[in-house]
């Protein structure tokens, strides 16, 4: 442990000799050997590799890879898990609601109110919109 007087020491050098002091260890321990100095101090590059869309699907073994197995460079994907969305017929709004009657799709009691006025026609062109089995009611 140091002692009190080191930490003393250590506490008045001035900021430009303490970069000096790290300057010059950092040094030694590169093996540069050289004084330290701003001059001296010099960072190799390393050279980065460039990579080509060729190099990257080389690498990759895509052709390599059973037909219609599912990877990064396919858009195919199965069938989703979650149930289908339903979607009113008046607004397009997300519908938790079905009216028992016209079976039309609605998300707010005033959809509601707006189907209960609507004519067998209109309905049936609302059904018929959305691709649904249309019968005469």
């Amino acid at each position: 442990a140091p002692s009190p007087a080191d930490l003393v020491a250590y506490r008045a050098l001035s900021e430009e000799e303490a970069r000096r002091k790290f300057k010059s260890k950092q040094s030694k321990n590169s093996g540069g050997g050289a004084a330290a100095g701003p001059a001296s101090t010099s960072v190799k590059k390393r050279k980065s590799k460039k990579l080509t869309l060729k190099k990257i699907l080389d690498a990759s073994q895509l052709d390599k890879l059973a037909p219609g197995k599912a990877n990064w460079s396919t858009i195919e994907v199965g069938p989703s898990l979650l149930p289908k969305k339903k979607y009113s017929d008046i607004s397009g709004f997300e519908a938790p609601y079905t009216e028992p009657k016209t079976k039309l799709r609605y998300a707010s009691t005033k959809e509601y109110q707006a189907i209960q006025a609507m004519s067998q026609e209109l309905v049936g062109a609302r059904l018929a919109l959305r691709g649904a089995n249309v019968t005469k009611l």
